[in-house]
């Protein structure tokens, strides 16, 4: 744990809002507070070995180099579709094709071109089941005919897919409960964490998405979050558990994001480490590991989230980049996310999951990515390695 221990107590003197401690108190350091990128030398090295790690998923998966090009020229007309604009299927240079990514061929989707079962494939999400021609057509506009011929593609319908938004109170607060901005609806409470540099790294810090803590990018430091969220009973200042601190601004439109993500400045005594649910409808824990695992094709991982609880799906598709709508005509391009789909016949999030830790349902319950949209049963995940190193913070 960090920080310092008294000597009659096992409870960390870490810093709080509003105290001044080791770590300087709240504005005294507003380079540290505001929307930012990390550190640029960490950061940077962070954001290396994430790439290099990707590439080891897309090589040991057999991803052909056919396939990484025609998925990167699909996402340049994604990229183009994003910014302010009415509906998605408004967007003249994808004609309802919402998002794409790596996946395996599945004999329950759409599969086009060449390649067997089980082979690396190009997945297009699609906002309604498209004509094979319709889907081939815009395929040509974006990469041209000569790469369709050698590269399988299958079709995904998803609807379009919006950015999302354990309901009760909850002290000491954990992971996977309601919480949100004081401005906003309700998503959930991902994990505590804590910095990797002063201040921050002598402060406890609730992590989730920016449309759950930051309010789309119209937070500012220092505003209130509250857990449950106000959809759930939340008020201000009775329920308040932490400050908005840190979040990485979303594009909307010019240029692609790879999270979702803030953090918020917590009070240590009023959120917990751990992940909630029930268990046979009592409360009930489990804790999380710490180190990030790249997800890989087939890799079947769980969540515990504000609106649907503990559930368990399966990596579909790596690499993806899809357009989210945030509402209000705001569009934003998300690059190499995950894609996950249920195992079961219930839903692996909806609506209100949105800030979820996504870890392997395995020994080990390694933290895989940061559930932050959906669509029509499929959901969309930030790697939580990039999450980490946006932020440059640690889960603990």
């Amino acid at each position: 744990m960090p920080g310092k221990t008294g000597k009659n107590s096992d409870t960390p003197l870490v810093d709080n809002p509003g105290e001044e401690n080791d770590g300087g108190s709240v504005g005294s350091e507003p380079s540290s507070a505001g929307p930012q990128d990390p550190d640029a030398a960490g950061g940077d090295l962070d954001a290396l070995s994430v790439e290099a790690e990707q590439q080891a998923v897309y090589v040991e998966a057999g991803v052909s180099d056919d396939l990484l090009a025609l998925r990167d020229a699909v996402e340049a007309t994604l990229l183009a579709a994003s910014g302010q604009i009415e509906v998605l299927s408004d967007a003249p240079s994808t004609q309802g094709i919402v998002g794409v990514g790596i996946g395996l061929s599945d004999p329950d989707t759409v599969a086009l071109g060449a390649g067997g079962p089980g082979e690396p494939t190009l997945t297009l999400f699609t906002e309604s089941a498209m004509p094979q021609e319709a889907l081939l057509s815009q395929l040509a506009q974006s990469a041209g005919t000569r790469a369709l011929s050698s590269v399988p593609v299958q079709q995904v319908p998803v609807g379009a897919v919006d950015a999302y938004s354990h309901r009760a109170r909850h002290r000491p607060a954990p992971g996977g409960v309601s919480v949100g901005h004081v401005a906003i609806t309700a998503g959930t409470l991902g994990s505590r964490a804590i910095g990797l540099t002063a201040p921050w790294n002598n402060r406890h810090l609730v992590l989730s998405n920016n449309h759950v803590l930051a309010n789309s990018n119209a937070g500012r430091v220092g505003d209130s979050i509250i857990q449950p969220g106000a959809a759930d009973g939340g008020r201000h200042p009775g329920d308040q558990i932490a400050v908005l601190a840190r979040w990485v601004p979303i594009n909307f439109g010019g240029a692609p994001n790879f999270v979702d993500a803030a953090f918020g400045w917590a009070w240590h005594e009023r959120i917990r480490g751990g992940q909630y649910y029930l268990s046979g409808g009592a409360p009930a824990y489990y804790n999380t590991g710490t180190a990030p695992l790249a997800a890989s094709l087939g890799l079947i991982v769980g969540k515990s989230g504000r609106t649907t609880g503990l559930t368990q799906g399966r990596v579909t598709q790596i690499g993806v980049s899809v357009n989210v709508n945030y509402g209000g005509g705001r569009v934003a391009l998300f690059r190499n996310q995950i894609a996950i789909q249920s195992v079961n016949a219930n839903p692996f999030s909806a609506g209100g999951d949105s800030g979820s830790l996504v870890w392997h349902w395995a020994t080990g319950v390694r933290p895989v990515g940061l559930l932050f949209a959906g669509g029509g049963g499929t959901t969309f995940v930030n790697p939580i390695g990039t999450v980490l190193a946006a932020l440059n913070i640690r889960l603990f």
